[in-house]
């Protein structure tokens, strides 16, 4: 678990609920340490030990390409906005342990071993001589690569983060985990906008009713991938500038 500056760690602290961090003006180890902060403070689940989340945290680091936008950097961001969003609209409130921790698990997952191109582009090139071996999915190609990886990651015997829950209980976490991932595939962008337009409308006609918890979390992390526009004018444009490198 590597060593930071306890100054620098502190005032970024101050930020992990807001939309002003930028996560490109700080070292890895900074961020692994600010991801760990922010699982602790959400809450971890009863038995799971911090090691075992550092752990998790250099897995997800170590699997990481080095790419202009999909990158730690990336994955850290959105994750970090996940908390801030899903705090300032209440949602983190209404999570059980297990579910916060899966949400922001899902968050720094999304884009595990993103090979820095698009799954239009893998289903196209096929087997061919990009290099690009095995494809198994006829669609969602990297969501599908990043959920199974991150379960993968999860699972690992050096790791073990998921060894306290019993088979219910790991079905019940894979599952969401798995689909929270899944709803980043922009190409179902219309479907969740058609699903939100739904929900608004059954809203309107009896102000009690309440979005599911899952569905909340897939928007959490879904509106967060996609965030980059929303943050300080200088952030965003160096998010601009990684995205179209």
């Amino acid at each position: 678990w590597p060593a930071v500056d306890d100054d620098v760690l502190a005032s970024c602290k101050k930020e992990l609920l807001s939309f002003t961090l930028d996560p490109t003006a700080l070292t890895h180890d900074v961020l692994c340490h600010l991801a760990l902060e922010m699982f602790v403070s959400a809450g971890l689940p009863a038995g799971l030990a911090e090691d075992r989340v550092q752990r998790f945290i250099l897995a997800v680091r170590a699997s990481m390409l080095d790419n202009p936008y999909h990158n730690f950097y990336h994955v850290f961001d959105v994750m970090q906005t996940t908390l801030a969003l899903s705090t300032v609209t209440g949602t983190m409130a209404r999570l059980d342990a297990w579910e916060r921790f899966g949400l922001l698990s899902a968050a720094l997952c999304h884009d595990l071993e993103h090979p820095g191109v698009t799954s239009a582009f893998l289903s196209k090139v096929g087997n061919s001589a990009h290099g690009y071996k095995n494809l198994i999915f006829r669609d969602a190609l990297l969501e599908k690569h990043h959920a199974l990886r991150a379960l993968g990651v999860m699972v690992d015997r050096d790791i073990g983060i998921l060894d306290g829950l019993d088979s219910g209980e790991y079905y019940q976490f894979r599952g969401s985990v798995s689909k929270i991932i899944l709803a980043t595939d922009i190409s179902k962008h219309k479907d969740y906008l058609g699903d939100l337009q739904a929900f608004a409308a059954r809203r309107a006609e009896d102000p009690a009713v309440e979005m599911s918890k899952q569905m909340a979390m897939e928007l959490m992390v879904k509106c967060a991938d996609i965030s980059n526009v929303i943050k300080p004018s200088k952030v965003a444009r160096r998010w601009a500038l990684r995205v179209t490198d």
